[in-house]
């Protein structure tokens, strides 16, 4: 036992400080004595869990597939490694600070809610430990031990005025060349290092190359470890990824590296695009948001108070991915800048969840009635194909009159696009639709709000692969970037079919639609 846990131990009560001497060598007993699961009972390892926490290479890499409980067990090792080690620091690295936040939730819950380490382990000379949230998040130790949170970016400029002896490591294939080299740095002599991450199969990565070398221990932990697993979550997947040969289940069950896969987007030119967006806002609505309103009338009521806009000027652009009932939904809002460089922003996005496909008709007919859009692209895939007919067709929104600019998008379809000499050219419209972003993020033409940590998440990992000379874009983890490419396929469209000029919407009238 180090000096300062037989300091920490001299102050506990007899049965606590046997019970520390007896738990502090095995960070599996320690972290089902002193930690606790979000419903207040003791913690309790899963056996591949505890196979991790107990291996003593200096370094290990993990090939995970989802839901297996890697952010318990590195958040568990962090935990013991700073409240039994006197005076050293540790680096918990990922690609985003999306990707770091569900790490310093589960860090900071057991500091709040663990009566051993409120009262003995993590508290400072101020009665608790010391915490740091700007510019990133910091947590120092009672035994002068310090933990760093920080995300690696484009280059990894928030690692290199660190140097540390333990780093650990989420999601470790997205981090970009330029981060690794800048993260290995930090890392003293003789120090320890753990990488976890869900293979992407992008095989020029750092990461992959790790996967192979003989200094690091690997682990893979596919998602059927999880005791919950059941035919039918298998069945699901199956089903969703499009079977086991898919990178997608490869990748985010199989934890394999499958099917080499590409980045969809370029990183640095994305990063590049997010900045300060004064004017954005996200809104999230639920079911339980509208469970109490008796009928349409005041549903669209209740809509129009959450989203509370303001009737705006000026060209908007509006896409939506509408999920089914139990599927996520995302609607964006672009703005055309008024300048003589074509800028898209995005102003608005609007997550839904439990939301049944005729409030989502009501919640984007608010929007057309405060944007007036000069565009509306939805995926016809799940709900789109009902609320775009919705639209178009009941009385309700007759009034809108969206014919000509209300447009279902095939996702697996074909689209057809004019060309400067009169002609067209065919295309696969999911491609297209992404090249369309890839180009505007080229140009500069497009920005994104630095602010919004998930729609970040999911334009630095989405991926693809090549399958008989065709694209297959990765799953699950996309909704807003096919919100995204619904508003910038309808808004290229637009551009093409009225020319580089458009004139500004003035503000509508607003009027309420009538149900039946």
């Amino acid at each position: 036992m180090s000096d300062d846990l037989r300091q920490v131990a001299a102050q506990m009560p007899e049965a606590d400080r046997r019970l520390l001497e007896t738990v502090f060598t095995d960070p599996v007993v320690w972290g089902e004595t002193v930690l606790l699961n979000r419903d207040g009972s003791s913690r309790r390892y899963w056996m591949h869990q505890v196979h991790d926490l107990r291996c003593t290479a200096r370094n290990i890499i993990h090939l995970d597939g989802r839901d297996v409980g890697k952010t318990i067990v590195l958040s568990s090792d962090a935990l013991y490694f700073a409240t039994t080690t006197s005076g050293i620091s540790g680096l918990i690295a990922a690609p985003q600070q999306g990707h770091l936040d569900t790490i310093i939730e589960e860090i900071e819950y057991q500091l709040e809610t663990s009566p051993l380490l409120r009262t003995h382990l993590a508290i400072n000379a101020f009665g608790k430990p010391k915490i740091q949230r700007k510019p990133y998040f910091r947590v120092e130790f009672k035994n002068g031990s310090v933990l760093y949170f920080r995300p690696a970016g484009n280059y990894g400029e928030a690692f290199r005025s660190l140097h540390v002896e333990r780093v650990w490591v989420d999601e470790g294939a997205w981090l970009t060349e330029s981060a690794w080299k800048a993260l290995r740095q930090c890392l003293k002599a003789g120090g320890r290092m753990r990488i976890y991450s869900t293979p992407n199969g992008i095989r020029t990565s750092t990461y992959y190359r790790l996967t192979f070398s003989n200094q690091f221990t690997q682990f893979r932990w596919p998602s059927w470890l999880n005791p919950n697993w059941t035919t039918e979550r298998e069945g699901e997947l199956i089903e969703f990824y499009g079977g086991r040969d898919t990178a997608g289940w490869q990748h985010e069950v199989a934890g394999e590296h499958g099917k080499p896969s590409y980045g969809a987007f370029n990183q640095e030119q994305f990063d590049a695009a997010c900045q300060e967006i004064i004017e954005y806002r996200t809104v999230r609505i639920t079911g339980d948001d509208l469970s109490g309103c008796q009928d349409n009338e005041q549903t669209f009521d209740l809509l129009e108070a959450m989203l509370d806009l303001t009737p705006q000027a000026g060209v908007f652009w509006i896409g939506a991915d509408l999920g089914y009932t139990n599927d996520p939904t995302e609607i964006v809002v672009f703005q055309d800048a008024s300048g003589e460089k074509p800028v898209a922003s995005l102003v608005i996005r609007i997550h839904c969840e439990h939301v049944a496909y005729p409030v989502l008709s009501m919640l984007i007919s608010l929007l057309e009635r405060y944007f007036m859009p000069a565009g509306i692209g939805i995926d016809n895939g799940g709900n789109g194909g009902a609320v775009v007919q919705e639209l178009l067709t009941l009385d309700a929104y007759r009034a809108l009159n969206m014919s000509g600019r209300l447009r279902g998008v095939d996702f697996g379809g074909v689209t057809s696009m004019p060309t400067p000499d009169g002609g067209e050219v065919r295309k696969r419209t999911k491609e297209l639709m992404t090249s369309i972003i890839n180009g505007m993020l080229q140009r500069r033409e497009m920005r994104f709000p630095q602010s919004d940590l998930e729609l970040q998440d999911q334009f630095t990992t989405h991926t693809y692969t090549m399958t008989n000379n065709a694209v297959v874009y990765s799953k699950g983890h996309d909704h807003i970037i096919d919100a995204v490419r619904c508003a910038v396929l309808v808004r290229e469209l637009g551009r093409l079919n009225l020319g580089e000029t458009q004139s500004v919407c003035v503000m509508p009238l607003l009027t309420a639609p009538i149900f039946y």
